[in-house]
């Protein structure tokens, strides 16, 4: 049981994890994008470290594909380059 109370986070907790305010993930649980529990009868809303990391995911796979080749931005999305002078 304390291995699993260690995955449940709550809300400040949570916001503490991912350095945002505790508002930011009310509103992440209220928008479907973060699940969370609450248990009956209690006011204390628990969110499971997982799906902490699952929010984080489409960021870093965004971050790491296609990796930087050096290339500046202009080549990248097929605009030319400007003339030199």
């Amino acid at each position: 049981m304390e291995a699993e109370s260690r995955d449940l986070l709550t809300v400040e907790q949570a916001a503490n994890y991912l350095q945002l305010s505790q508002s930011s993930i009310r509103s992440y649980i209220r928008q479907g994008k973060l699940k969370a529990f609450r248990i009956a009868g209690k006011r204390k809303v628990l969110i499971p470290r997982d799906e902490l990391l699952k929010l984080l995911e489409p960021a870093r796979g965004d971050l790491f594909e296609g990796g930087d080749d050096g290339a500046d931005d202009a080549s990248k999305n097929g605009a030319a380059p400007p003339p030199r002078r």
